[in-house]
């Protein structure tokens, strides 16, 4: 079966394949190079991983030929929150809140949603917007995504009955919050000209171990009919499997590195 990345590419014309191919490589090694001098990930270099169900309402706006968004149901899922440039604190930054739905269209076929900090208005809702808690802004795809004839953005909303708690920075006031077992965001869709509205609820749960925070995301993990779509989508299936490839050639190389330098 072919990846939905290459899916997406079918209906582009030749000319236009291409353009994207180049623009999306060149991408791509820009964020590898980033990665490898970072150690890490390009864009998000440190987060938080936390346990998630997902729990799917049986909401009237959810898009009908969504097999995951309109099937009233619970799914065990992954949830990782962090700083996308890494600016130092306590400068706000662009939060990231990436979600996987674990299972979601059968064994190892998961759902990804990758998320940043952004407003919810119409037009607004494509742009990244500095937030210094994860509890303070929506989140939004800022990028669109079809079902059926149904185009749509994928956003979280902070639920104002969730606790928040004082911590040292928004990492830790996310493990207390999530430590009382009343943490939760609600999973939204909003029309490309329109407001999100909520459609499932994501109850945060413990923080996991920091091992997982080197987890892939990718929006093309998907299924069920739901599909990232657009040009910038586009780029994206070509940069980030290359700026993943990066740093984590990066991590196996400081890994034997230290080994090599440990004494005998």
């Amino acid at each position: 079966m072919p990846r939905v990345g290459q899916h997406a590419r079918a209906g582009l014309a030749p000319p236009g394949r291409l353009a994207v191919e180049v623009v999306g490589r060149t991408l791509g090694g820009a964020l590898a190079g980033v990665a490898w001098a970072r150690r890490g990930k390009a864009v998000h270099p440190r987060g938080a991983v936390h346990r998630a169900r997902l729990v799917v309402d049986d909401a009237p706006h959810a898009p009908p030929s969504s097999r995951l968004l309109a099937t009233p149901t619970e799914h065990e899922a992954l949830v990782r929150f962090s700083r996308s440039l890494g600016l130092p604190r306590p400068l706000p930054d662009l939060l990231g809140m990436s979600v996987r739905v674990l299972d979601a269209y059968g064994r190892g076929r998961h759902q990804d949603f990758l998320l940043v900090s952004s407003v919810d208005l119409p037009v607004l809702h494509h742009l990244f917007v500095p937030a210094s808690d994860v509890q303070q802004r929506v989140y939004s795809s800022s990028l669109p995504y079809r079902c059926g004839d149904a185009t749509f953005l994928v956003g979280a909303l902070p639920d104002p009955r969730s606790p928040r708690p004082a911590g040292d920075d928004e990492l830790d006031r996310l493990a207390r919050a999530a430590a009382t077992g009343e943490l939760a965001f609600g999973l939204a869709v909003a029309p490309v000209g329109g407001r999100f509205r909520r459609v499932a609820t994501i109850r945060v749960g413990e923080r996991l171990p920091e091992a997982l925070d080197a987890m892939r995301f990718n929006p093309f993990n998907c299924g069920g009919g739901l599909w990232p779509i657009g040009v910038l989508n586009r780029l994206r299936d070509y940069a980030y499997p290359l700026s993943q490839r990066s740093w984590t050639a990066r991590r196996r190389t400081g890994r034997r590195a230290r080994g090599r330098a440990e004494p005998a």
